[in-house]
């Protein structure tokens, strides 16, 4: 069968004049450099930065081997590159899909070290979803091992997935070193030009390229280090675990054993087998392995694990402006981002890995303004972001506790003397409506104020922000208040006290000291 991923054109690609077509990997590498790519119809939304990652870490150390800066945009000169990275097998054995014999490596397929070791491959996996690493506590959202009319690039995409994002999923099977623990995420936050696939790729491929020596001499690592893991035999045993400072900036790793086979009837199916011990031993690490779309939480010393609930604006506010957290070498912009005023975009990407369970993909993308981006590069000016945003969720907080204690009062019938945790969980919903709606414009507003010089002018795009019409945070907590007396039940002999009562508490508390006096100050002098 096709299965050598250099030669074969056996990855699906769409292009921009509509069509759809199989090709090879350099071919994928050349169309994205001339990007012709709009998708690729067998990845997974979960695979994207698995896969945008991998061919992001192949195509620089490949171009850091052939001395090159500039991606080219031929497939026969990929071809040559790549294949340079595999010089001891002239069989092209870490690129085939299927190697029969154990002790030599396939595509992201360590060897075994002797012949003896295929009895220990004893799990089947008869398609690509069964191998892939979402967690399904119920077999309702994504059906697990339905792929039956599986492609080659089902499994390529799932065979990256695994072993470059898992994490720790029971005895004798390790996650990988680019994350926080086993319950951690690979998450990835970086600057683009633009979502399509082959500018994306291209703007990361000079980014690496041009952070090579810091990643270097930053994290301890190796000039001459191993940067294709699946390349090295490998039993699973303790004694064989790789200490970072023999792996490659950009290497790509593997955390699971696996071999692919070719059914009687000429289908791919895997057989697993566990380990005694992660393929890296980075434990002590707590993530922070030069990963270059990975934040790193400098207070904890440990990369970030997205929590449930995915990037909200405050999550990434924190990751992106407080002094807590440094930035992934491929959110500072490239060089030539840095006087270029075009828009750029921030891309946040993460699947959030609970115990046992997969408790979402989320995927983030927030337009960046030139004055933001280069304060990306000058601390001073992301301190001034930094207060500002905070300054602005203070703002969004003291507005959310007054609606909740008015909406609190509306349940209790008006009796605001009275009010229990039942309360405050009836509150909740409609707390959390307001933080949609501030979600969904918070960066391109907080970005308006940071624009100006102005310390007037910022005060009135605050005001403008918090009590402007439909838009203003406050304005939109009143409508919510309103949308919750109707939607709360209330007996009709209560309704008129409780709605008075609640309108009232929730206009007294918003212009008194502890709400927002300077909003109203115009008025009172009126």
């Amino acid at each position: 069968m096709a299965d050598n991923i250099l030669e074969d054109p056996i990855i699906r690609i769409s292009t921009s004049d509509g069509s759809t077509g199989h090709v090879s990997l350099p071919a994928v590498y050349a169309a994205l450099m001339r990007d012709e790519v709009d998708a690729f119809p067998a990845l997974r939304p979960h695979q994207r930065h698995a896969w945008h990652a991998f061919l992001a870490q192949l195509g620089a150390a490949a171009m850091q081997c052939a001395g090159l800066s500039e991606p080219p945009d031929s497939a026969e000169e990929w071809r040559r590159m790549v294949r340079e990275l595999t010089p001891d097998f002239p069989d092209d054995e870490p690129w085939h899909l299927v190697v029969e014999d154990i002790t030599r490596p396939a595509f992201m397929q360590p060897p075994a070290r002797s012949d003896d070791r295929f009895k220990d491959y004893k799990t089947v996996v008869p398609t690509p979803d069964g191998l892939d690493m979402l967690v399904l506590s119920k077999n309702h959202d994504i059906k697990s091992a339905v792929a039956v009319e599986a492609e080659a690039d089902d499994w390529i995409f799932a065979l990256i997935t695994l072993q470059t994002m898992e994490g720790f999923s029971g005895a004798g099977n390790y996650g990988i070193s680019r994350m926080n623990g086993g319950l951690g995420s690979r998450a990835a936050f970086s600057l683009t030009p633009s979502t399509r696939p082959g500018v994306h790729l291209r703007r990361d491929l000079k980014g690496l390229s041009e952070r090579y020596e810091s990643l270097l001499a930053d994290y301890s690592m190796s000039d001459f280090g191993v940067a294709l893991l699946w390349t090295l035999p490998w039993d699973g045993t303790k004694s064989e675990a790789l200490l970072p400072d023999r792996l490659h900036p950009y290497y790509i790793e593997i955390c699971r054993r696996i071999r692919l086979r070719v059914s009687a009837g000429g289908d791919l199916y895997g057989l697993r087998t566990s380990s005694k011990a992660a393929r890296v031993e980075a434990k002590s690490l707590n993530g922070i392995t030069g990963d270059p779309w990975m934040p790193i939480n400098r207070k904890e010393s440990k990369a970030l694990t997205l929590a449930s609930g995915g990037f909200t604006y405050r999550r990434v506010t924190e990751y992106l402006t407080s002094a807590n957290w440094e930035q992934p070498a491929l959110l500072q912009p490239v060089r030539s981002e840095q006087n270029e005023s075009a828009p750029t975009l921030l891309l946040a990407r993460a699947l959030v890995r609970g115990q046992g369970k997969t408790e979402g993909y989320h995927e983030r993308i927030i337009p960046v303004s030139h004055k933001v981006k280069r304060a990306l590069m000058q601390r001073e000016n992301m301190n001034e972001l930094d207060r500002i945003a905070q300054s602005r969720i203070e703002n969004i907080s003291t507005v959310q506790r007054i609606l909740s204690h008015a909406i609190q009062v509306f349940a209790a019938r008006g009796d605001g003397q009275n009010l229990s945790n039942e309360h405050r969980k009836l509150a909740r919903p409609w707390l959390n409506r307001l933080d949609a709606f501030v979600d969904s414009c918070f960066f391109d507003d907080l970005q308006v104020e940071f624009e100006s010089n102005d310390r007037d002018e910022r005060s009135r795009i605050r005001k403008k922000w918090l009590l402007d019409g439909e838009r203003g945070v406050v304005n939109r907590a009143r409508r919510i208040l309103g949308e919750a007396e109707e939607g709360l039940p209330c007996p009709a002999i209560h309704r008129y006290r409780a709605r008075a009562n609640a309108e009232n508490l929730f206009e007294g508390r918003i212009r008194g000291p502890q709400g927002l006096p300077f909003l109203f100050e115009d008025a009172e002098e009126e």
